[in-house]
């Protein structure tokens, strides 16, 4: 029985690596999307600047985001394959300053605090938080919090890691709510793709 169950993960695991293809972040790092993601980094604008006219579901980058891929300020990436003309469920990478993980359940609660404080100063309204911890992410210690969206009928998902040179790297999604069972499970697949170059 045991000897079954590890040859369906096995299995599992390689169906995923065929469906993803690895991509290359101006932030000095690489990661695995499936197929049904259109990635749109710095890099990948460079070498197919069409990619700013079809996110999402067919609609196009504003000219504000569209400069902060080229800039490599951010980068973004969207699921086509649940993204309507209602919201282009997404995920947004940006590289923020020197920073850490909280180290215990002290420094957890009160960082967790001043997020959902940070969240309601900036949104206009109290943001309900539904998960704020610590995680580990293979041998890394993350910082991770999910909370309603700004716009109704969404959940938002951030992971904060620390880079090899110790800057933040934020890695944040936003969802809707009704397709969160099929959008969750391939955040954390592309997440834990992540590797420093």
């Amino acid at each position: 029985m045991k000897r079954s169950v590890v040859l369906v993960a096995v299995l599992l695991l390689c169906a995923t690596a065929v469906f993803a293809k690895e991509y290359q972040s101006s932030f000095g790092l690489t990661f695995n999307a499936p197929d049904n993601w259109l990635v749109i980094t710095k890099l990948e604008l460079a070498g197919n600047p069409t990619l700013a006219g079809t996110p999402g579901s067919g609609g196009s980058l504003t000219p504000e985001i569209k400069g902060k891929i080229e800039s490599g300020s951010i980068e973004f990436l969207y699921d086509r394959t649940t993204s309507d003309a209602a919201f282009a469920d997404n995920v947004n990478v940006r590289l923020g300053g020197k920073g850490s993980v909280p180290n215990n359940s002290d420094a957890v609660k009160t960082q967790c605090t001043q997020y959902a404080q940070a969240l309601a100063k900036s949104a206009g309204r109290t943001l309900a938080v539904a998960k704020c911890d610590t995680r580990e992410l293979g041998a890394s210690r993350t910082f991770y919090v999910e909370y309603e969206g700004r716009v109704a009928g969404t959940v938002t998902m951030q992971y904060q890691l620390v880079r090899p040179d110790g800057k933040l790297l934020y890695v944040t999604a936003t969802c809707k709510q009704s397709i969160m069972d099929k959008f969750h499970p391939e955040f954390e697949a592309i997440v834990r793709s992540i590797r420093f170059n």
